[in-house]
């Protein structure tokens, strides 16, 4: 299958997402197996995307946040609201300055640079709540919800604002060579972007529907359609998740939510479900708590597989897997059986 197929077929997937079949992609890292790296295409990676990224701290950055290094080397940021009364006073930044700034010009220079056919990646985008939480201090921030939520609405629509401006930068930065899926790494194009909802699992259903469902949505409408994550699913939150507009893949970590094949068999049709497999994902304490002996990453795969119903569009990021033998040849020929390689799409 020719790479222009590749990408014509997978804009047709997003676009119809009531479809059952099974994409996947490995982001063009290279494949550990002899067997793979002699196929045209292994995966369903049509071009390389390059760049994108960047730490959740950028915006807060770009607020004012003083950024500091983790042992580890991360970019964090620490947060500058320590009382209510200081949302009033802080300025909505340009986004083509500081830190923000950076990630723009650097999406212009690889949308000027790249090969023909790479794309360039979206940045990481965090829901406004998210962004609020690392602003605001820890120490303070869950009781202001309660006791001060002008305040903390007032902040998350200044972030809003940002964000929207700064999403819409980068998008014009990249042109026709933007991939608007940040996260998951696969492969994408047209408008959009993802946005990471983290802070779902940390707040009740009814906090969650007050403080971040309003501006998931004005980002949905804005600047959509949305490439949604939050890594934790849990029953209570489902309803939430359907009320978040303009979705065109959602994402979860399946290792760490509630029974992958529920939440497959509740979300199918919606959109395109990118969820991505890890190493150690199928021996998760909540893969556990299936009752399942997997014996690899593929074993899992294959039982999120067998969920699947009429209605199933996935699009797998294989994260950090290309490079682990025996188990991506078992992922592939699995994949294969099942009619789902370029190889038996393209026969």
């Amino acid at each position: 299958m020719e790479s222009a197929q590749m990408a014509e077929r997978l804009e047709q997937a997003f676009r119809t997402p009531d479809q059952n079949f099974c994409y996947y992609s490995a982001n063009s890292v290279p494949v550990a197996s002899p067997r793979l790296r002699a196929l045209e295409h292994w995966d369903w990676t049509p071009y390389p995307t390059r760049g994108g990224g960047g730490s959740p701290s950028l915006v807060p950055i770009a607020f004012g946040c003083r950024p500091v290094r983790l042992d580890n080397g991360v970019l964090w940021a620490e947060p500058r609201i320590t009382d209510y009364r200081q949302v009033a006073d802080l300025e909505i930044p340009d986004p083509r300055c500081g830190v923000t700034g950076e990630q723009i010009r650097r999406a212009a220079e690889l949308a000027a640079t790249l090969p023909p056919g790479e794309r360039v990646r979206n940045v990481d985008v965090q829901s406004p709540l998210s962004v609020a939480e690392l602003i605001w201090s820890s120490e303070t921030f869950y009781v202001d919800l309660l006791e001060h939520p002008d305040a903390v609405h007032e902040l998350l629509r200044k972030i809003t604002r940002f964000q929207i401006a700064y999403i819409r930068a980068v998008r014009e930065a990249a042109g026709d060579r933007y991939n608007p899926c940040g996260f998951p790494l696969i492969w994408s194009s047209g408008e959009g972007t993802m946005v990471g909802d983290d802070a779902l699992s940390l707040l009740s259903p009814a906090m969650h529907a007050e403080f971040s469902l309003p501006y998931l949505n004005e980002l949905a409408e804005a600047v959509g359609p949305l490439y949604y994550h939050s890594c934790t699913w849990r029953a209570s939150h489902l309803e939430n998740i359907r009320q978040v507009r303009n979705v065109i893949a959602y994402n979860w970590n399946a290792g760490n939510s509630d029974d992958p094949a529920e939440l497959i068999r509740e979300f199918s049709g919606r959109a395109v479900l990118a969820l991505h497999l890890a190493p150690g994902m199928h021996a998760t304490r909540d893969v556990r708590k299936l009752g399942r002996n997997f014996g690899d990453e593929a074993d899992f795969l294959e039982y999120c597989l067998d969920a699947m119903t009429g209605h199933t569009c996935f699009y797998w990021w294989l994260e950090g897997l290309a490079d682990r033998l025996p188990v991506i040849e078992k992922i592939y020929d699995l994949l294969n059986e099942r009619g789902y390689t370029p190889q038996a799409a393209a026969r």
